[in-house]
């Protein structure tokens, strides 16, 4: 009879940390999506655009080229908001990675980025990571997400929830719930 107690406190146990891990993850999601509309409705911009390109060249040849479909800049908060955008991540040690999403929110200050909505980025060749939400980290040059990430390459399809990765080095590593599937020739 006791073993029946442990499984049900067990599985109890298992519902709710699961309930809180799903709770703080949506609530991050909630929190990036809003800052991006809030910025774009609390006040107008001081600039609107369309067929936007911004480049952002660090020395040492590292940086990043975007274009975006539509773009507001508001200068006193040095932030730019893009709409239907793309990026190259560039990198003095390695091929461009290249990043596309539905919206993107750049702190023109730092260079720093998050983008989200059908995000998709594409490195080394032939890999395509696919998350709803991604920021990059200019100074560090990491990209990161607490979101669904999937990777997909020819041979090799992988699932996880957060990634932390190095553009310089293109190393991407899942943090949790890891899944792999490989097809072999």
């Amino acid at each position: 009879m006791r073993w029946y107690g442990l499984i049900g406190v067990s599985i109890a146990t298992g519902v709710l940390l699961v309930a809180v891990v799903g709770g703080v993850f949506l609530a991050e999601r909630t929190r990036i999506a809003q800052s991006v509309t809030q910025q774009s409705e609390a006040e107008p911009p001081d600039m609107r655009m369309q067929n936007v390109r911004l480049i952002e060249q660090q020395e040492g040849g590292g940086g990043w080229e975007l274009l975006a479909h539509k773009a507001a800049f508001y200068d006193a908060q040095h932030v730019v908001v893009v709409h239907q955008m793309r990026a190259q991540l560039l990198s003095p040690a390695a091929q461009p990675v290249q990043v596309a999403a539905d919206n993107g929110h750049i702190d023109r200050a730092t260079g720093n980025m998050t983008v989200q909505g059908n995000v998709q980025l594409q490195y080394l060749a032939g890999y395509t990571l696919e998350t709803d939400v991604l920021s990059w980290d200019a100074a560090r040059r990491l990209l990161w997400t607490d979101a669904t990430v999937k990777i997909s390459g020819a041979l090799v399809h992988i699932a996880g929830i957060g990634l932390q990765g190095n553009v310089d080095q293109q190393r991407f590593v899942l943090q949790d719930d890891v899944h792999a599937a490989f097809q072999l020739r």
